[in-house]
């Protein structure tokens, strides 16, 4: 085989399981909760895991086409984060889920950028409350079509484990 084959071969190697990777995770479609949660009992600590989630109106926490908080959007965050902040006994991960929607008008931020702020934002305030970094996950996985219902909702998910040793 010359070396202009062996490359080829090479390269459809590569592409062939960059194709197969690409499908996989196109195969997890809305099941991103399930997946996460598979991976954390295969490779997370044995200690079971209990989840609680909230839903907040995007309009109760957010300035309409905006990233900046409303009062009571940083009080609702502030609650949040004094309940998902460590202790001795328990850990506690925050799971982000913000609306990736456009908004009615015009707006300086097209709605990914708008969803990624707004997420910043959250994990600001969350910060400030003594929320690690590491306890954060944000996710704009999926985009909404403006339309009513929960996806105009944020959704936080607080999972307590037992503390890592």
């Amino acid at each position: 085989m010359t070396p202009a084959q062996r490359t080829t071969v090479s390269f459809l190697d590569l592409a062939l399981i960059m194709t197969g990777v690409m499908a996989m995770i196109a195969s997890v479609g809305d099941r991103h909760p399930a997946v996460a949660e598979a991976l954390a009992d295969s490779f997370g600590s044995s200690a079971p895991a209990s989840a609680e989630r909230v839903t907040l109106k995007l309009a109760r926490l957010f300035e309409p086409q905006e990233a900046r908080l409303t009062d009571q959007g940083v009080a609702d965050i502030t609650a949040l984060g004094a309940r998902a902040r460590p202790g001795e006994s328990k850990t506690v991960e925050i799971g982000i889920m913000v609306p990736v929607v456009a908004e009615k008008g015009a707006s300086r931020l097209d709605r990914w950028e708008l969803a990624a702020a707004r997420t910043a934002a959250i994990m600001r305030v969350l910060a400030d409350q003594g929320v690690a970094d590491s306890a954060m996950v944000p996710d704009l996985a999926r985009p909404g079509t403006g339309s009513a219902g929960s996806e105009r909702d944020v959704t936080l998910t607080l999972r307590a484990t037992a503390p890592r040793q």
